[in-house]
């Protein structure tokens, strides 16, 4: 069972991620003034194909602290070893649709040494319609994420159910804000108890919408900025609350760190628990995803997270 009564739902994709490293930096291959003629190769050094998609790695970071996300997408009839790897974990597969004319997602990311990405992303199953609906689901026990998922039509109408319904969620757009038009970025901000972004997806929905960090905090109740090494910032109208880095062994791929820190912050905010130590669990939970190559290999057990936590902010965790 899952350790609160709070069910999870994660709307996002399941993807085979194929993860390349670059041994130099993006920036000495790139000329800025050339950039409207931009033709570059990348020589990788290592490719890796894993299992991914910002739905399936949220879940499984969930899962690691005890939880039981119901994932809302689609898959093709390729991902039933993920399916499988899935009911493993004891991750629910009841909202997770087979479709056999397409293939499950994928993406090829290119990390390089200032751990700078570059993405291509194929949209396959992720891209149909669901079925799902929070109308049939118990409302006052449930909360929510929307994380890229490549269906922003199905996005906004899960998200408007859930304001319908009271639903409290978090809105995570990463890579896909510009997959929304102005009008459904405000839709999707304003209701939702956390815009998270880092800081270059900040600017850009600021200037998507039009709106400045004020306005966007008098639409949501926080505004989680992540600002990589540094750690995090979570904003209210009323105060900053800034989150340092955990501790972590080694730093081998940051592309999972987002989507645990992300899990984190959902036990945090199904527990009730206060700001600060939700962005702690959040910051802990993204320490263990660096330290493995690809977005589901790290594994740790509560006592090690609660190590962890106890070493990088001398304090009790909360969990």
């Amino acid at each position: 069972m899952a350790d609160t009564p709070v069910k999870i739902y994660v709307h996002g994709s399941l993807a085979f991620d194929r993860i390349m490293d670059f041994p130099g930096y993006f920036k000495d291959c790139i000329l800025p003034d050339k950039i409207h003629d931009l033709s570059v190769s990348f020589t990788v050094e290592s490719v890796n194909e894993l299992r991914g998609g910002s739905g399936g790695n949220i879940a499984y970071n969930l899962s690691l602290l005890n939880e039981q996300p119901y994932i809302i997408n689609g898959v093709g009839t390729d991902a039933e070893s993920y399916l499988t790897f899935l009911r493993e974990r004891n991750i629910p597969t009841d909202h997770i649709e087979i479709h056999s004319e397409v293939a499950t997602s994928s993406a090829s990311i290119i990390t390089d040494r200032s751990n700078n990405q570059i993405t291509g992303f194929s949209i396959g199953a992720s891209g149909k319609p669901t079925t799902f609906s929070f109308h049939n689901v118990d409302a006052d026990a449930s909360i929510a994420i929307f994380c890229p998922a490549s269906n922003t039509s199905d996005s906004m109408k899960l998200i408007n159910e859930c304001k319908e319904l009271k639903i409290r969620y978090i809105f995570e757009p990463a890579q896909t804000i510009n997959d929304f038009t102005g009008d459904q970025l405000k839709a999707a901000i304003s209701g939702a108890e956390m815009f998270t972004v880092n800081d270059y997806e900040l600017e850009l929905a600021q200037r998507i919408t039009g709106w400045d960090e004020a306005r966007i905090l008098e639409e949501t109740n926080v505004l989680v900025v992540t600002v990589g090494e540094k750690g995090s910032e979570m904003r209210t109208d009323e105060k900053i609350v800034k989150i340092p880095a955990a501790n972590n062994h080694e730093l081998k791929d940051p592309t999972g760190a987002g989507d645990a820190y992300r899990a984190g912050l959902l036990v945090g905010m199904a527990r009730g628990l206060r700001l600060k130590h939700q962005g702690r669990l959040g910051a802990v939970a993204a320490s263990f995803a660096v330290e493995h190559i690809g977005t589901q290999e790290h594994v740790y057990s509560i006592d090690d997270f609660r190590t962890r936590y106890q070493e990088s902010f001398e304090a009790d965790c909360p969990i």
